[in-house]
């Protein structure tokens, strides 16, 4: 029951995250790039085909990668995820 709840709390707050993200994309107050990572990270907790289309891009583009290694790891620090 404790994990369903984990999950769920997961998949919502990165799914509100990706949604302020789009926001930040178009008005000017937000940094939608930021929200986007962190709302496909936690999503990337419970969904094994984000984390290995996050992980992808990552390896791709050597900025997002940077910040992608750190947010991962200050995220799952935070909410003790293991690396799977």
């Amino acid at each position: 029951m404790r994990k369903n709840i984990k999950e769920i709390f997961h998949i919502t707050l990165g799914i509100l995250c990706v949604i302020i993200g789009l926001a930040g994309l178009v008005l000017p107050i937000l940094n939608g790039i930021l929200f986007l990572l962190i709302g496909f990270i936690l999503l990337s907790f419970e969904i094994p085909y984000v984390e290995t289309q996050l992980s992808k891009y990552a390896n791709k583009n050597k900025i997002v990668g940077v910040w992608y290694e750190k947010l991962n790891k200050w995220m799952r620090k935070v909410f003790k995820k293991e690396n799977n």
